[in-house]
C-alpha cells in the first residue's frame, strides 16, 4: 500500500483529499497546526513554518505522496496596515513550508528509490489579488517552485492545482461576509456554482492516477471558468 502525506489535512480541501485518498487504498497521514483527537486517519500536530517540525515527519516514515494544502491569509492585507510578525507567518506557511516539505519529500524519495508524485495546492490569486496581494505572492511562489522542481528532479512528478471560490471555513476567515458575495461568484462562474473541496479531491485522484503519468510541471485550475474573460 502507498503511503500519502497531507500537509493541512485537518479540514477543509485537505481533508477531502485525505478521504478521497484513502477511497484509493493509500494509507494516509493527516498534518495540521491544531491538536485533534479521534480524528479519522493517523493524524500528526505540526507547524509547516517550524523547521524541527517539519523535518520529524520524514526521520521515521517513508511517503510516495506528498500534497501541501496548508495555507493561511492575512486580514491586515485588506487595510494596508501590514504587521510584519503576521506577514511573515504567511510567508512561512504558504512558501517556505511549501517548498521545505516539498525539498525533505524529494530527498526521502531519492535516498529510498521511488518515483515521488507532489501536488500543492495554489489558488486562482497567483495571478495577483487586489485584496490579497502578499496571499497572491506567496501562491504564485508555490506555482513557480513546483514547476521548478519538476524539470530538476526526474523522479519526482509534480504539479499545482489553483482552486478558484471554494466553499470551506477558509473563506469566512478571508471574508467574514462571504456568503453576501455568493451570488456574485455564482453569477461570473459559467457553471453556476461554487467549488467544492471534492472538485480539488477529484482533481488530486485523477493527477494521481495511471492516467496523468505524462503530465509533470503544469498547474491545472480548477475554478468553474471563474477566470476566463468575460467578454
Amino acid at each position: 500500500m502507498k503511503k500519502a502525506l497531507v500537509i493541512g489535512g485537518g479540514s477543509g480541501i485537505g481533508l477531502e483529499i485525505a478521504r478521497t485518498l484513502n477511497k484509493n487504498n493509500y494509507e494516509v497521514t493527516c498534518v495540521g497546526r491544531r491538536t485533534k483527537e479521534n480524528f479519522e486517519f493517523n493524524y500528526i500536530s505540526c507547524d509547516a513554518s517550524n523547521v524541527d517540525e517539519v523535518t520529524s515527519l520524514f526521520e521515521k516514515e517513508v511517503y510516495d505522496v506528498l500534497i501541501y494544502s496548508a495555507g493561511i491569509i492575512s486580514c491586515c492585507e485588506e487595510s494596508d496596515n501590514y504587521d510584519d510578525n503576521e506577514l511573515n507567518k504567511l510567508i512561512d506557511i504558504n512558501l517556505k513550508g511549501c517548498i521545505r516539505t516539498n525539498q525533505l519529500f524529494i530527498d526521502s524519495c531519492s535516498k529510498n528509490n521511488i518515483r515521488g508524485k507532489i501536488i500543492n495546492i495554489s489558488s486562482i490569486s497567483n495571478k495577483g489579488s487586489k485584496d490579497f496581494p502578499i496571499y497572491a505572492a506567496s501562491k504564485a511562489g508555490m506555482l513557480a517552485y513546483t514547476k521548478s522542481i519538476a524539470s530538476r528532479y526526474e523522479n519526482i512528478q509534480s504539479n499545482v492545482i489553483s482552486p478558484g471560490v471554494i466553499k470551506t471555513d477558509m473563506s469566512y476567515q478571508e471574508s467574514p461576509n462571504f456568503d453576501d458575495y455568493v451570488q456574485d461568484i455564482v453569477d461570473n462562474t459559467p457553471v453556476k456554482r461554487l467549488g467544492n473541496p471534492q472538485d480539488i479531491a477529484n482533481t488530486v485522484e485523477f493527477l494521481l492516477s495511471d492516467k496523468a503519468e505524462f503530465i509533470t510541471g503544469q498547474e491545472i485550475v480548477v475554478d468553474g471558468g471563474y477566470t476566463l474573460p468575460k467578454e
